[in-house]
């Protein structure tokens, strides 16, 4: 692969491996769909009262990262739960 990458790009079985590439591995279609399905969608912000479970680990990266507190960041974790 790379020796025609770099030797002859415009080989045929490059433009193969690609294709290849983009309907099995990364599902193009499958892909393209989803993209324009999520075009059309409206966007919804919305402000939960409490913290949400997809938020936690924002939340404990913050905490490490402002460690302005002597308790142990396991400890930290454990009061959020």
């Amino acid at each position: 692969f790379k020796v025609f990458e770099e030797y002859d790009p415009n080989n045929i079985l490059l433009r193969q491996a690609y294709n290849e590439v983009l309907l099995q591995q990364m599902e193009e279609v499958r892909l393209r769909q989803a993209l324009q399905r999520i075009a059309k969608s409206k966007i919804v912000i919305q402000f939960p009262e409490k913290l949400t479970p997809l938020s936690f680990p924002i939340i404990v990266d913050g905490l490490n990262r402002n460690n302005l507190s002597t308790e142990k960041l396991e400890d930290r974790i454990q009061k959020m739960q």
